[in-house]
């Protein structure tokens, strides 16, 4: 159980490269990294983080598909009710909204909603694929 309790840490630039550039400092998930987050989903019968998103996204259903290794499919799911998921995978306040209605949160850290949500519209971008 202690596994599904800890976050996979995402990436980012070392302080001595990213001081000489305006790059972002998060580099995000690759795709062992997203996987293994997505794996930690309980996928909640009632699943309160939905409820917590302003715009309802498929929070359980675009994660079971990162889980299956199907981007794509979890990518049509989130643009079913957002057209901007690479910007809000970087801006929505998750920690408050769907990160912060996480069960897990009780116990450990909460998915990392937010940064599945960009690894999935990042990967979307670089693979060509639109909606």
């Amino acid at each position: 159980m202690g596994a599904i309790l800890k976050r996979v840490a995402v990436r980012e630039q070392a302080p001595e490269i990213r001081k000489n550039n305006f790059k972002e400092v998060c580099l995000g998930y690759n795709l062992a990294e997203a996987s293994s987050e997505a794996e930690r989903c309980l996928n909640c019968k009632k699943p309160r983080c939905v409820e917590a998103c302003p715009v309802y996204i498929d929070i359980p259903g675009f994660i079971n598909q990162i889980k299956l290794g199907n981007i794509s499919q979890a990518a049509s799911i989130i643009n079913q009710d957002s057209s901007l998921p690479a910007v809000c995978g970087r801006v929505c306040p998750q920690e408050s909204q769907c990160e912060g209605a996480c069960v897990l949160n009780k116990k450990g850290d909460a998915i990392s909603i937010g940064k599945l949500e960009r690894f999935t519209a990042d990967w979307s971008r670089e693979n060509n694929i639109c909606f």
